[in-house]
């Protein structure tokens, strides 16, 4: 038979459990706190996870299912989210940047090839908004698409040169092949991500061509990459510049 004391000790133990397990769940005890969770449902300006509603930070872009979350808590129990942990090298709401620091050249070649320098990894399944810059020159034009992974659906607009470069004259008529102050023709057709455009070219001028699109990954992760080539075969090259870009933006 337990004596008196034996089982106020054991009172006394029970109380400090049951106050513990208490505190653990009660905000006003715990104080300021963080823990993780799983996104099962997104709604404007927060989410659920675990069965908690918390409050999204402005960091938080493109909540999904599925993510794995910080969640703050303040003393008084309000929740809030700064945003998933990172899943990766591309996450969505991520911006990278592929530059050519190096002038490269291209003669005898009218395939467009993948450039080494302008190229990006993208994930499965995934989108993205493109932005690209591509400075050149040559008189056999330049010929530009993209090299992506297979079943990559999406579509781009290059604003640059037409193939024949022409500028109005003061008389009215038309010169081709040469530089004017009256300017020069603008591509502006939009293209299938599976499909090139080529921009006219005059000698060693340089010029720009301005690029925006939407890239759809399929199933198959990869590489996308600037490809381009001479617009038509010719033993001269022609030249991609150092300061041209490639530029992706996951938004799903």
């Amino acid at each position: 038979m337990k004596s008196s004391h034996s089982s106020t000790r054991d009172l006394k133990s029970a109380l400090q459990q049951q106050a513990r397990r208490t505190g653990e769940q009660s905000a006003t005890v715990r104080g300021s706190d963080w823990r993780l969770a799983t996104v099962t449902a997104t709604g404007t300006g927060t989410v659920v996870a675990d069965g908690m509603t918390v409050r999204c930070m402005e960091s938080y872009l493109q909540p999904t299912v599925g993510d794995v979350i910080v969640v703050d808590q303040n003393s008084a129990g309000n929740l809030i989210t700064r945003g998933r942990l990172a899943t990766g090298s591309d996450p969505i709401g991520a911006t990278r940047s592929a530059p050519r620091t190096t002038d490269l050249s291209r003669a005898s070649t009218n395939t467009a090839a993948a450039d080494p320098q302008m190229t990006l990894p993208v994930t499965a399944n995934a989108k993205y908004t493109l932005d690209a810059y591509i400075k050149y020159s040559g008189a056999s034009d330049v010929l530009i698409g993209w090299s992506s992974p297979a079943g990559t659906l999406g579509d781009w607009q290059g604003l640059g040169n037409g193939i024949t470069v022409t500028s109005a004259t003061a008389g009215g008529g038309t010169q081709q092949d040469v530089i004017s102050t009256w300017g020069y023709t603008l591509r502006t057709e939009t293209t299938d991500i599976a499909s090139t455009r080529t921009y006219g070219g005059i000698t060693t001028t340089t010029f720009g061509v301005q690029i925006r699109g939407t890239v759809r990954v399929a199933a198959t992760a990869g590489n996308f990459a600037v490809a381009w080539a001479q617009g038509a075969i010719n033993a001269t090259a022609t030249f991609v510049y150092t300061d041209s870009w490639l530029r992706l933006h996951r938004f799903a």
